[in-house]
């Protein structure tokens, strides 16, 4: 049985990335893309994959006949993602290869969330646009220390790409924007710090949780530690802001646990199945005859109202989280239209030059079958603009959640 893992997973380029004898290195990258698809692609009922890899080859070689072997990989790349756009499945697609390293100081060049956070800040690009802002501040770092705010914009980043900037680790200087001014702010790293926690805040009596990113050891006990001092200082509501939250795995399923109860299957093509259960402080996989759990030393369980943010960069573990909320009619859901991968399974396998091909390998399902949606469907509709929040200092989204809620 293959395996596969709860929401996003990588597998080994093997002998299907080799490059062909006499091949240009555009139909190289469209080769290596068609063995990604033969070999786990989960297409939709009724996709011919084959005949949309066939064909897109035809074009291919007609396109390069005039280079010949010299051929450039970029070409190959147009022809894979024109061959991706026809499968119909927005979920599949090839990612921009990494940024250049950029200057001293820098341990990532692109990529998901830092492991570490010498910052004590996360920053996310705009979807669609070139901004960066940040998207999240550790409420004891050196950027909370300097006065960085959450959804400031970052206004001189120098060619650095959002994850450049989440996992610097020396001094720097940067200018940001928030309500219509520029402040200059001087950082300076801290060695050994972790990467992005949950952090709790308060409006009135309404507790806010935000889980910045789902993976990462420990951001589920944090997350039900915080819960439980919620409870403690007696919050009426909770807030869960899941804003900015790519997903992950089995961390992010566990924080879920502490508001809610659910089981999912997800279901690869082979028909082989993985079943997730969520319980209080507990996830438990099952996978064949393999069993996985991870369980909460201290877990709380939070039953009071709760509403839950979204916005464009919500994805993966984080929509389905939400659905399940929504489904259950545990939470209200606000903000604007998340990524839509909740239903899915994704895996990242590695292409020719540093490319990057995300393909969906299984889709989830409920335990008697039922497809569940690949987003969460929204109780309160609002814009989620970073430049906008930078521009006037109000964030319409929590506004409205906070409204909604009594608050």
């Amino acid at each position: 049985m293959r395996r596969f893992a709860p929401f996003l997973a990588a597998v080994p380029c093997a002998a299907i990335c080799a490059t062909p004898t006499a091949a240009s290195p555009a139909s190289d990258f469209l080769a290596a893309v068609r063995g990604h698809l033969d070999e786990a692609y989960y297409a939709k009922p009724g996709v011919d994959v084959a005949g949309i890899m066939d064909e897109a080859r035809r074009k291919l070689e007609a396109t390069c006949a005039p280079s010949g072997d010299d051929c450039p990989l970029e070409t190959g790349v147009e022809a894979a993602r024109a061959a991706l756009a026809a499968l119909g499945d927005s979920h599949t697609r090839i990612d921009q290869p990494p940024a250049s390293m950029g200057p001293p100081g820098l341990r990532s060049p692109g990529g998901p969330p830092a492991a570490t956070s010498p910052m004590g800040w996360l920053v996310r690009q705009v979807r669609g646009g070139e901004a960066l802002y940040v998207a999240w501040v550790a409420p004891d770092g050196p950027a909370a220390r300097a006065g960085v705010r959450r959804h400031d914009v970052v206004l001189d980043a120098d060619g650095r790409t959002a994850a450049m900037l989440s996992a610097m680790d020396a001094p720097a200087t940067f200018r940001l924007s928030r309500a219509g001014t520029t402040l200059e702010v001087s950082l300076a790293p801290e060695a050994g710090r972790g990467g992005a926690m949950p952090r709790l805040d308060r409006i009135g009596d309404i507790a806010v949780l935000q889980f910045p990113v789902g993976s990462g050891e420990g951001v589920a006990q944090a997350a039900h530690d915080l819960t439980a001092r919620a409870q403690a200082e007696d919050a009426r509501a909770m807030i869960l802001d899941l804003r900015d939250n790519g997903g992950g795995g089995v961390q992010c399923a566990a924080m879920a646990s502490a508001f809610l109860d659910y089981e999912i299957v997800q279901t690869d093509r082979a028909g082989d199945r993985r079943v997730l259960t969520v319980s209080p402080g507990r996830v438990r996989i099952l996978d064949g005859e393999d069993v996985e759990e991870l369980v909460v030393e201290r877990p709380a369980r939070w039953t009071g109202p709760l509403a839950i943010l979204v916005n464009d960069n919500t994805g993966s573990c984080s929509e389905a989280v939400s659905i399940q909320a929504s489904r259950a009619g545990r939470a209200r859901i606000v903000g604007e239209t998340s990524v839509g991968v909740g239903n899915n399974v994704i895996q990242p396998v590695p292409l020719p030059g540093g490319w990057r091909l995300l393909m969906t390998v299984a889709w989830s399902t409920t335990p008697d079958g039922e497809a569940l949606p690949a987003r969460p469907p929204l109780d309160v509709e609002v814009e989620d603009d970073p430049l906008v929040i930078a521009r006037t200092g109000r964030d319409a989204v929590l506004e409205a959640a906070v409204g909604m809620m009594g608050g």
